[in-house]
C-alpha cells in the first residue's frame, strides 16, 4: 500500500481535494494507455533476435503494471474518502 493521505496527494499534484477524484482517474487512464503501448511494443518485438531487449520489455511491462496497481489503489482510496 502506498504512503500518504489523499489530501497529501492533492497538495503534491497541485489540485484541491474536490478535483482529486478526476485527477486520479486521469492518472489511471494514462498509466493504462502506457501499459497498452508497452504490451503492443513487446508483442511486435517478441521474436526479435535480441533476447536482452525482450527481457527488458518484459521487466518494463511488469513495472508499469505495478505502478498501475498503485495508482488504481490511490484512486479507489480517494473515491472512498472524498466522495
Amino acid at each position: 500500500m502506498r504512503s500518504g493521505t489523499p489530501l497529501e496527494w492533492a497538495e503534491l499534484l497541485g489540485f484541491g481535494p474536490d478535483d482529486l477524484p478526476a485527477t486520479t482517474r486521469l492518472l489511471v487512464r494514462g498509466v493504462e494507455v502506457l501499459d497498452d503501448a508497452i504490451v503492443q511494443l513487446r508483442s511486435m518485438l517478441h521474436d526479435c533476435p535480441d533476447r536482452g531487449l525482450d527481457e527488458a520489455l518484459m521487466q518494463l511491462e511488469r513495472r508499469v503494471r505495478d505502478v498501475a496497481a498503485v495508482i488504481r489503489d490511490l484512486h479507489h482510496e480517494v473515491l472512498r474518502e472524498l466522495t
